[in-house]
């Protein structure tokens, strides 16, 4: 779909099958940059793509900022009928998402394709 690239700070965006948007980030996310992710999921999810994975494999840093806009997400998808799910959290991310209790909230995985694949429709 796009790339957004800043200083320390790039968001790639691009659609994965089972009608789901894939944002991948790669460096930090912090106060200063942190707007630039809602807006991006923000914008996908105004395009009617509302399942949306975010893919931290490349993550080197996320603030409470970038924390915020997770949330602001999930809550944007949840209540246009979609869903936000990250993949790919390292071992410092883990025990935050755990500390931070949003392993209650979020749906967690550890490959891209277990993400994608938790979107397909059941009949």
């Amino acid at each position: 779909m796009n790339e957004l690239k800043l200083d320390n700070l790039k968001i790639d965006v691009s659609s994965a099958e089972n009608d789901v948007a894939l944002v991948a980030i790669d460096g930090e996310i912090t106060f200063d940059n942190a707007a630039q992710l809602r807006d991006s999921i923000d914008k996908i999810c105004d395009k009617g793509i509302c399942n949306i994975v975010i893919d931290l494999k490349d993550l080197k840093y996320m603030s409470s900022a970038g924390l915020g806009v997770l949330v602001h997400g999930l809550k944007n998808t949840r209540n246009k009928g979609g869903d936000l799910r990250v993949v790919n959290l390292n071992g410092k991310m883990k025990r935050v998402f755990v500390i931070t209790q949003f392993t209650h909230h979020f749906k967690v995985y550890d490959t891209l394709e277990q993400a994608i694949a938790s979107f397909a429709k059941t009949e």
